[in-house]
């Protein structure tokens, strides 16, 4: 009895297991990567995904008010219980809010330039005094030569 024949058939049979395997993995790879494609669903479940879309769409539809109109005698009777607050001021024109608005908008924008301006300048600063015969960071840190 010849004891290489078995380890030869062995290393075949592994070698074999090993290539098995390769094509399982991708296999696998295969359908994890289409299952957790949308289209995998819509395609596979067509009436399934309409109505959980549909179940979706009515969730996020706001519901209707409820108005109510109610008569003078009603309101009358509200006013006299102080069940309702009345408020006869004039309420703020638009163009005031949005002019309020824009000088808002302007005055962040100004602060933030503004800040950005000082970090760049602290920024420069440090790094002149950590180096200070490091060349300039852009064209306007840089030394002129003109005299006046």
């Amino acid at each position: 009895m010849d004891t290489d024949e078995p380890a030869e058939k062995i290393c075949m049979r592994m070698a074999e297991l090993r290539r098995e395997l390769v094509y399982d993995m991708q296999d696998v790879s295969r359908s994890a990567k289409a299952m957790a494609s949308p289209s995998f669903y819509i395609r596979k479940f067509p009436w399934a995904t309409l109505a959980v879309a549909a179940g979706v769409g009515y969730m996020l539809i706001p519901k209707k008010k409820q108005v109510v109109q109610p008569d003078m005698e009603a309101l009358a009777e509200l006013v006299r219980k102080n069940q309702v607050n009345i408020n006869t001021t004039k309420a703020a024109e638009p163009s005031q809010g949005m002019m309020a608005s824009l000088a808002v908008m302007g005055l962040s924008w100004a602060a933030k330039a503004g800040l950005n301006y000082v970090v760049q300048q602290m920024t420069t600063a440090a790094s002149k005094k950590k180096n200070p015969n490091a060349a300039p960071s852009s064209p306007v840190d840089e030394p002129t030569d003109v005299k006046r």
